[in-house]
């Protein structure tokens, strides 16, 4: 069975599967990716309505990204200096 609206459609294995993942887990930004899902769904469904709040989360999920990659990169180089056994860094 497919439900339809506008021009997207789900089957319902879809939307079943879609509501019985756990949400506990998942990290902000798999959440904020959820929820995009979600918004770009019922602006399609209700047209101009939820725009702004899809870019507001576009907006952090942009910010979240950004932070995740700064602190990957100091991550990677504070091992750097770690695995050299050097201590300069931080002496």
């Amino acid at each position: 069975m497919n439900i339809r609206f506008g021009k997207i459609g789900l089957s319902k294995a879809a939307i079943l599967t879609m509501s019985r993942q756990p949400e506990a887990h998942l990290s902000t930004i798999e959440r904020i990716e959820r929820a995009l899902v979600v918004l770009a769904y019922f602006i399609e469904l209700d047209g101009d309505v939820h725009v702004p709040m899809y870019e507001k989360f576009e907006t952090e999920l942009e910010e979240l990204r950004k932070k995740q990659d700064t602190k990957a990169r100091a991550r990677n180089l504070l091992l750097s200096y770690t695995n050299a056994g050097d201590l300069k860094a931080i002496c």
